[in-house]
């Protein structure tokens, strides 16, 4: 009797341990790594995959350090007397479509969905540093943020931060009305061919 009661108990063990081994395949197989998907800025990439992508770091420069088409959309935003501007351009990309900063010491997440044209600007308390929004692939059609855990559409009214005033303008007025702004920096992926 002990010997049956010692091969069911093998025979369990066996069979978490293989549904453990399982899930932990599958959920790393549910996360796509996009340092594989070969830069395309034509491809719809996206539109395949819906999974978890980290907001990447980005740099904050002077106006004279960057080029772009005077006809060239920015998304602009004013903080505390300062302005910055966000080129929809250097957002468009795989993993490009958020942007957090720190600006002014004011927590402040920039969204652009060149699927949809939708763009959001998010803030929340200043005493909870820099806002984790992490892009989390599209959704009907349109780009999906990840925070504390919970999927949202980008313009789901459900999201639980504040929205944040902004403006769309041209970059030759903006640059024009702000010689001393600071522009979010395009982000040179290392597979990504340089012009």
């Amino acid at each position: 009797m002990a010997r049956y009661i010692l091969l069911v108990m093998l025979v369990l063990c066996a069979a978490l341990g293989g549904a453990f081994a399982t899930n932990l395949i599958l959920e790393k197989r549910s996360k796509p790594n996009y340092g594989l998907v070969g830069y395309d800025p034509t491809s719809d990439a996206m539109n395949d995959v819906a999974a978890e992508m980290e907001t990447p770091e980005r740099r904050l420069v002077l106006v004279g350090e960057v080029e772009l088409a005077d006809d060239a959309e920015v998304i602009s935003v004013d903080v505390d007397g300062r302005s910055f501007a966000f080129p929809k351009k250097f957002m468009e990309g795989v993993g490009d479509h958020i942007a957090s900063e720190l600006l002014a010491g004011l927590p402040i997440a920039v969204t652009y969905c060149n699927e949809t044209e939708c763009v959001r600007v998010f803030t929340h308390d200043a005493s909870l540093g820099k806002i984790k929004l992490d892009q989390f692939g599209l959704v009907d059609g349109g780009l999906s943020v990840q925070l504390n855990g919970s999927v949202y559409a980008q313009e789901s009214e459900k999201i639980p931060l504040d929205d944040y005033m902004f403006t769309l303008v041209s970059w030759a007025v903006w640059k024009e009305s702000h010689p001393d702004g600071l522009v979010l920096a395009e982000i040179i992926w290392k597979d990504e061919p340089r012009e």
